[in-house]
C-alpha cells in the first residue's frame, strides 16, 4: 500500500528505511531519496514508523528469548 501518493513511497519502503535507522518522516524521504512535497502523508507515515519499531523491537525480543 502506497504511504504517499505524491512520491509514491509504500509501506515496505517505509519499513526499509525504519530498519536503516529512520525515524521521522523527513528521514524516510531521505532514506528513498526524495522529498516531501504536501505533507498529507505525515500522520500516515508516523504511524507506519512507529509500527515497524515497534515489530522489529518484539522480533528482537523474540529472538532474544530462544
Amino acid at each position: 500500500m502506497y504511504i504517499c501518493i505524491c512520491k509514491a513511497i509504500r509501506e515496505r519502503e517505509v519499513d526499509a528505511a525504519v530498519r536503516a535507522g529512520a525515524r521521522r518522516p523527513s528521514d524516510v524521504f531521505r532514506a528513498c531519496g526524495k522529498s516531501p512535497q504536501c505533507g498529507t502523508c505525515a500522520c500516515d507515515m508516523r504511524e507506519r514508523i512507529a509500527h515497524t519499531i515497534a515489530h522489529e523491537r518484539t522480533t528482537q525480543t523474540l529472538l532474544a528469548a530462544d
